[in-house]
């Protein structure tokens, strides 16, 4: 992390940090900064969009994206590397927003955790385009917050919102909008949510 720039570390109910603490040796820092939460959820509400590492994509509904389009994602984008023995489990793989797998030897495609996170971090240190795909995840943020709203009035299925929510995300992440279109779109959903509560439910 260290090594390239990534300085947030969140670890969900990590085991004693004390060795951890020998070999990170000139970043410790990181590691006496790292956040720690006792649910996945919990760390998945602190980035923008979360991107789930795993060796075998072929049993996910969804295609997997590979290192170099992770950095195409936009906002605070968080890698999600799991434990160096099993790995995620497809439970936590299926709350993330992307998956990504790293091309291998197919006699053995599955790097450690290390490993995966080096490349990771590599490529999203080597984009020159970083700092023009960074926008605010604020923005972002609101409008899904609007959605919420309006998919609360439209639509009693939560499996339905779910599905929506998700796609909307997704699209909001990879997408190269500029903050004109941000809170252009972020406007008009916050349009529709007026319209749809000024109009009586009967009506709807």
């Amino acid at each position: 992390m260290k090594n390239f720039g990534a300085a947030q570390l969140i670890l969900v109910n990590p085991c004693p940090l004390e060795g951890a603490r020998k070999m990170a040796v000139h970043a410790q820092d990181i590691l006496e900064k790292a956040i720690i939460v006792d649910t996945f959820e919990k760390a998945l509400a602190m980035v923008d969009t979360s991107v789930g590492t795993t060796s075998s994509p072929g049993g996910f509904v969804r295609a997997a994206i590979t290192p170099r389009e992770v950095t195409t994602l936009t906002g605070n984008v968080g890698i999600v590397i799991g434990r160096e023995s099993s790995g995620l489990t497809n439970e936590e793989i299926e709350q993330c927003d992307f998956i990504v797998s790293i091309p291998a030897s197919q006699e053995y495609p599955v790097l450690n955790a290390a490993s995966a996170c080096c490349i990771l971090l590599y490529e999203l240190f080597t984009c020159k385009e970083k700092d023009e795909r960074q926008r605010s995840g604020v923005i972002r943020k609101q409008i899904l917050k609007e959605f919420d709203t309006i998919s609360a009035i439209i639509e009693k299925r939560e499996h339905r919102k779910r599905i929506w929510r998700i796609v909307l995300k997704r699209v909001l992440s990879r997408a190269f909008l500029t903050e004109r279109e941000t809170t252009v779109l972020l406007g008009l959903f916050r349009r529709i949510k007026t319209v749809l509560q000024a109009t009586p439910s009967q009506k709807r």
